[in-house]
């Protein structure tokens, strides 16, 4: 059976080949960037390297077939995403990344700059990379600006990108993230403007609220309200998730884990896979939704082929 984990951040650091002293539960990995300077840094300024190899380990462990790639935030590149996508075409679909470094190292006080970049290296990893779509977008990368249709203005290039390439995906992040700065969009109330004027283009949600009700509930009325918007499974609860599956469907909920070079160590009360799996096996969910969240709407968002 196909199982489809749509939100993955490949690519390592040095320092970061071992945080099982430094990381163990869920709020380590939040509060890891503060209680950890020294640490955190070295992270940032060193050359990533290609951890996928950890990932395939982990996703063979349980039974996950194919895997949505993007670069974790720091010094890494597109480039080395769509490398990892070439050695292993069978298993990974690739996302480019928008304004990863600024998420690590720090937002400039005027995105304009970066704003333009992230619509040249959108095109460039649509196009001449083959990647499938843009992963979650560093949002204040892109605007500074708290007026939903403003903001709305600004990603207007970068959507624009996305409808000439076919309408490819994009996912943009809700509730909180380990890195400085931004916090404010975490709330996707704002993405409501943006999805009502690119309705072609799918919009992924994730982590829908992180299990903060007041953020599911806007996450939730923006979905209702669009049909293009669709969330993943990160960080949510088995009665979010109920909630969801019964409002909207489960043709729009993906299954995800947020695999990465920190959460990778999180093994309290379970690594990352255990915990995604075990909130979707507390649903109660019937065998159809299971597998629309598992593999099916994964596999049309993203345009992966698979047996079922």
């Amino acid at each position: 059976m196909p199982l489809i984990d749509t939100h993955v951040h490949i690519l390592g650091f040095p320092s970061f080949d071992d945080l099982s002293e430094q990381i163990r539960t869920p709020r380590d990995v939040l509060q890891f960037r503060k209680r950890f300077p020294d640490l955190y840094n070295a992270g940032r300024r060193e050359p990533a390297y290609d951890n996928s190899q950890h990932l395939l380990e982990q996703m063979d462990r349980y039974g996950v077939t194919h895997a949505v790639v993007q670069p974790t935030s720091g010094n890494t590149t597109n480039d080395m995403v769509a490398a990892a996508v070439r050695a292993h075409p069978d298993r990974f679909v690739g996302l480019g990344g928008v304004g990863k470094q600024q998420r690590a190292l720090g937002y400039a006080a005027d995105p304009t700059a970066s704003r333009e970049q992230a619509v040249r290296e959108a095109e460039r990893c649509l196009g001449e990379l083959g990647l499938r779509g843009i992963g979650e977008v560093s949002v204040r990368a892109i605007t500074r600006e708290i007026n939903p249709e403003v903001i709305a203005d600004d990603f207007e290039p970068l959507m624009a990108v996305l409808e000439r390439h076919g309408n490819a995906p994009i996912q943009l992040p809700t509730a909180w993230t380990q890195y400085a700065g931004g916090l404010r969009y975490g709330d996707p109330a704002w993405v409501d403007d943006l999805a009502n004027r690119h309705p072609a283009v799918p919009i992924v949600l994730t982590k829908m609220g992180r299990s903060i009700q007041h953020l599911f509930d806007n996450a939730l009325v923006v979905a209702l309200r669009n049909d293009n918007v669709y969330f993943d499974t990160v960080g949510t609860t088995a009665e979010h998730l109920r909630t969801a599956v019964r409002e909207l469907g489960s043709d729009r909920i993906m299954f995800g884990t947020d695999w990465s070079a920190t959460w990778r160590w999180v093994r309290d009360p379970g690594d990352v896979h255990q915990m995604r799996l075990a909130t979707i096996d507390e649903a109660g969910l019937t065998t159809a939704e299971r597998d629309d969240i598992l593999w099916r709407t994964a596999s049309r968002v993203f345009g992966i082929p698979v047996e079922s």
